[in-house]
């Protein structure tokens, strides 16, 4: 996948304003447009006294939103100066905020919803900052609640521990460790001049070392005292209560609500592309899978799911299938491709283990393979007509295509054919290249000079474009809600001047019929945005990425 362009930062730029204000996007856009800079750059780009790009740079990183490169954690730092760098992608993850708390909601409760919102709002805060901040002190029960809560988002995973350490810029980590190991390696076999073999090696060992050194910081256990219960029996499975550290900041774990997310579009594939009942099957196995180790990028999930921990998942009221054990087996065999109608990667699970209790584990990867094909063949229906999805579809399969074997595999006219083809290629996602003739086909009578087209789509190319297509409407459709609520903002004075006093009923006709219409148009925005979004996460967060062959 392809850096960040144009459209990405104009995003991030309105992402920043609408959160923080136009003092700090300034700071913002200035690391955003020309990339790393030091402190000094900084301050002279954006033209404001150096207390405030402080305390801007400040806010940033508490956010999660600016990265360094570490020289004020280094002991040697060898006349190197402090780098900092805007973290692109971390922004973007704000715009799913809502559905996030949705998802929280749903799953732990208010009380876990508003600690999130809290972590949110103040971009990390400790266990006791957490109880401050959601006014939990000298509440008893409230306070029981919210730790409660706290420590069920911490062992669900959407919550983690973070440091100083995880704000350095994890290519910075791996150089320098490269260095080191390169000067070491100099230093014990006296050659100056490694081979490549053994450059490749050290590079590999560095970012494996950095990587698990980052996951480390990251682990529960930096934050979670398990401690055995008092007064209850050893079963097969030791119970234990658990607790946090007070002193070690948390914030949102973005990866394992894309997990979430994830699986609840999976969920949806299934529903789609089946009915109700393989729906459940699928998202019992999805939450049978479901544990530490699961991450975003997972080409499949990693556990075996047996028969019976997909059966006790299913909830009674979802469907019949709880009721016939049967009938589960037989959704089972047919997410599995068993009856051989699901050839080419169609299956959603894969079976493994022996015949008699076999496991399940459910294939993301091609999922989401053909997720974000439906959708670009979504696109092309909408713009054109169904036989232009199915040319596209055509040429997407064979890598490589004639016009006759498009005529052929989408059953159109050549004439016909040759037209789409026209039409795709004028949006950029079909192109071609020109083959010289064969001399087995000179001999029909061809000039030696007869050239033939062959069709293909650069799908990486096409994706970027489209997730860039993407970005510009989200980025649209903040900056009009931004333009309208700017646009009535005497309306909303007078809406505040009378919330003491009866709120909106207080207000003259005009005034309600204003506030009521702006409403709606920020509803309808606000759902633009988050299903645009979604298609964003598709197309940029899912595995499967094409690889330009």
């Amino acid at each position: 996948m392809s850096g960040h362009g144009k459209d990405a930062v104009r995003l991030c730029e309105h992402v920043v304003r609408q959160a923080f204000g136009g003092v700090v996007t300034r700071v913002a856009s200035i690391l955003l447009n020309r990339g790393r800079l030091p402190f000094p750059y900084i301050v002279r780009l954006a033209g404001l006294p150096r207390p405030t790009v402080a305390a801007a740079l400040l806010l940033l990183m508490q956010h999660n939103l600016v990265l360094s490169n570490g020289v004020h954690l280094r002991t040697d730092p060898e006349g190197l100066e402090e780098m900092y760098e805007f973290a692109v992608l971390d922004c973007l993850h704000r715009l799913r905020w809502g559905r996030m708390l949705a998802m929280t909601q749903e799953r732990l409760g208010s009380v876990a919803m508003e600690v999130v919102r809290m972590v949110m709002v103040y971009g990390k805060l400790t266990p006791g900052d957490v109880m401050r901040v959601t006014s939990a002190e000298g509440d008893g029960q409230r306070m029981a609640a919210v730790q409660e809560a706290t420590v069920e988002l911490v062992r669900n995973g959407l919550l983690q521990p973070t440091c100083p350490e995880l704000h350095v810029i994890e290519s910075d980590l791996i150089q320098r460790r490269f260095a080191a190991k390169k000067r070491q390696l100099i230093k014990d076999t006296g050659f100056t001049m490694p081979s490549a073999q053994s450059l490749a090696d050290l590079q590999a060992k560095s970012a494996y070392e950095i990587e698990t050194e980052r996951e480390e910081l990251r682990s529960l256990g930096r934050v979670l005292i398990k401690t055995p219960k008092v007064g209850k029996k050893k079963k097969a499975k030791e119970e234990f209560d658990y607790s946090l550290k007070p002193d070690v900041a948390l914030r949102i774990n973005n990866d394992r609500y894309g997990v979430l997310i994830r699986d609840e579009l999976v969920v949806k594939a299934a529903e789609d592309r089946w009915n109700k009942g393989a729906a459940e099957v699928v998202r019992a196995v999805l939450a049978a899978s479901l544990d530490e180790e699961s991450t975003l990028k997972d080409t499949r999930t990693l556990a075996d799911v047996g028969f019976n921990e997909i059966v006790e998942r299913i909830p009674n009221k979802a469907h019949v299938v709880k009721v016939h054990g049967e009938i589960v087996r037989t959704y089972l065999a047919i997410l599995a491709g068993e009856d051989q109608m699901l050839a080419n990667g169609g299956a959603f699970l894969r079976r493994e283990g022996s015949s008699s209790n076999p496991g399940f584990k459910v294939e993301l990867e091609s999922i989401a393979v053909r997720l974000r094909a439906s959708l670009l063949s979504e696109l092309v229906r909408q713009r054109l007509n169904d036989p232009a999805a199915r040319v596209l579809a055509v040429v997407a399969k064979a890598q490589i295509a004639s016009e006759t074997t498009v005529r052929d595999c989408a059953m159109l006219p050549l004439r016909e054919a040759r037209k789409i083809l026209s039409e795709l290629q004028k949006m950029s996602i079909v192109e071609t290249q020109e083959v010289p003739k064969t001399a087995a086909k000179m001999r029909t009578g061809l000039p030696s000079s007869a050239e033939y087209h062959l069709w293909q789509v650069d799908l990486p190319r096409v994706y970027n474009a489209l997730l860039a297509s993407v970005y510009k409407t989200i980025a649209n459709a903040i900056q009009r809600k931004s333009a309208e609520v700017e646009k009535r903002k005497l309306v909303l004075d007078r809406e505040a001047r009378s919330m003491g006093v009866g709120g909106r009923d207080r207000l003259q006709q005009k005034d309600q019929e204003d506030l009521a219409e702006l409403d709606g148009i920020v509803k309808k925005l606000t759902i633009a945005a988050a299903r645009s979004e979604l298609v964003v996460f598709i197309l940029r967060d899912l595995p499967g990425w094409p690889e330009k062959w």
